[in-house]
């Protein structure tokens, strides 16, 4: 590698993609990647050190590829939020097939993606904006973080998130900013509001706004929500939530509805779904209903079944299904979640699903112990996958059809190993809910080999 200056410049090759979609380079004898860089492609990085972390920042391309797609984003190559942006729609797709089984191939899983459910809507997707504050040069500027850092791009729009979220984040910068209320400086642990989260339903067009605040008091409280009331009259419900924590998580567990009913309405698949600051949904609105569809064709029930609904979060899944099952039993850890999923099968009138409060693994894991009789289950867990004795319950439970919903495909292959010992893949989906990063859901169904 050619040296340009003294600011560590280097003219680099790609020479091939990494799993987060990022383009990889050589630099001596080592490997690096950056976002925005296709294979083959000419470009020139920056390296900079953070944290004592070598790392490089895209600085200009200098021969692009024909398969460069035009990015409408100005922060692009700093911001960590989306990857593939600079891909067309199909190659997009192609990245996430390749992954997804190479992930299997890894794990000697005889398997691939069979089916493939594109997106209807590329910009403006995402019902859920999370953004950060901060005061810079005197100025109170707000963004997302910095890809594998927390410094905070200025970003005044983004093109996956919708107009009125990005005008609600625009405005509140400008109300703080006139009412002198700091952002919170992460270092010192001072100032007030840490970040801003702003929510839309796309079936009752509310929209729910809360503000992250550093400590109970809030100065000029009164004032900050009727100036954003004013200038965003769209918003349905304002929210202010308490985090004094010294860590990273984003919400605390205390919060004050200054405006409105505190929670808005979402329905999929004819249920609707109460949301708050709290509850666990899944981002993208539109592509919802068709993986939770394709979850359902894949069961196949027959209203005979009893199903268990493993890591339920709100009880989606499981208030889906249960008109076509006799009976759903949701598991979740998260009490604010059981208490919403209870609220939402109250509130749809269904009466064959019941919550319980309790870890997915020892739930479980207590059923395989008294030979529980079930038909069917279905597990969503996080990025991280399930347990291994999760695993081995089911294998032992023997439900006729498990339906294995992932949003990490290395952790979805890890787990499918332990469930083959018993089992046999009959489908493989793929349903993309992240348009523009290398995220992916995919959607396993398995059946028990003796019934094949």
């Amino acid at each position: 590698m050619d040296i340009i200056n003294k600011d560590k410049k280097f003219n680099v090759t790609c020479i091939g993609l990494n799993d987060f979609g990022e383009g990889e380079f050589k630099v001596g004898k080592s490997i690096y990647s950056v976002n925005n860089l296709l294979p083959k492609e000419k470009a020139i990085v920056i390296e900079n050190d953070y944290q004592g972390i070598k790392k490089f920042q895209l600085y200009k391309i200098t021969s692009p590829s024909k398969l460069r797609c035009d990015v409408n984003c100005k922060v692009y190559n700093k911001c960590g939020g989306c990857q593939l942006l600079h891909m067309s729609y199909d190659n997009q797709i192609k990245f996430k097939v390749d992954y997804v089984n190479k992930c299997f191939k890894e794990k000697k899983i005889n398997a691939k993606v069979m089916e493939i459910v594109k997106a209807d809507f590329i910009d403006g997707y995402r019902n859920k904006m999370q953004v950060a504050y901060k005061l810079k040069d005197k100025d109170i500027i707000y963004g997302f973080y910095e890809d594998k850092t927390h410094r905070i791009i200025n970003n005044n729009y983004c093109q996956v998130q919708s107009k009125e979220q990005n005008e609600i984040a625009n405005n509140v910068a400008k109300i703080m900013k006139e009412l002198s209320i700091p952002p919170y400086n992460e270092d010192k642990r001072t100032g007030l509001i840490r970040f801003l989260i702003v929510r839309f339903s796309v079936y009752s067009k509310e929209i729910l706004v809360t503000i992250v605040t550093n400590g109970k008091e809030f100065k000029a409280r009164s004032e900050f929500v009727k100036r954003l009331r004013a200038r965003c009259p769209y918003i349905s419900t304002i929210v202010q939530n308490i985090n004094t924590r010294k860590t990273s998580i984003i919400l605390g567990d205390e919060e004050i509805v200054l405006f409105g009913k505190g929670y808005i309405t979402e329905e999929i698949n004819g249920i609707k779904f109460n949301i708050s600051s709290q509850t666990f949904f899944q981002v993208n609105p539109y592509q919802v209903s068709k993986l939770y569809s394709k979850v359902s064709e894949y069961l196949a029930l027959t209203n005979k079944e009893t199903v268990i609904d493993c890591y339920c979060g709100v009880g989606t899944i499981g208030m889906i299904l249960a008109p076509s099952a006799k009976v759903v039993y949701g598991v979740e850890s998260n009490k604010i979640s059981v208490l919403n999923a209870r609220n939402n099968s109250y509130n749809n009138k269904i009466k064959n699903i019941h919550f319980v409060i309790d870890d997915a693994t020892d739930y479980l894991n207590k059923l395989a112990k008294e030979n529980v009789k079930i038909d069917a289950l279905v597990l969503d867990p996080p990025r991280s996958g399930s347990t291994e004795l999760f695993l081995n319950s089911v294998n032992k439970l023997k439900p006729n059809k498990v339906c294995y919903v992932s949003c990490e495909a290395s952790t979805l292959a890890r787990d499918l190993q332990i469930l083959l010992k018993e089992y046999v893949i009959k489908k493989v989906g793929i349903v993309d809910m992240f348009v523009g990063t290398y995220h992916v859901e995919t959607v396993v169904l398995l059946t028990r080999k003796d019934l094949k």
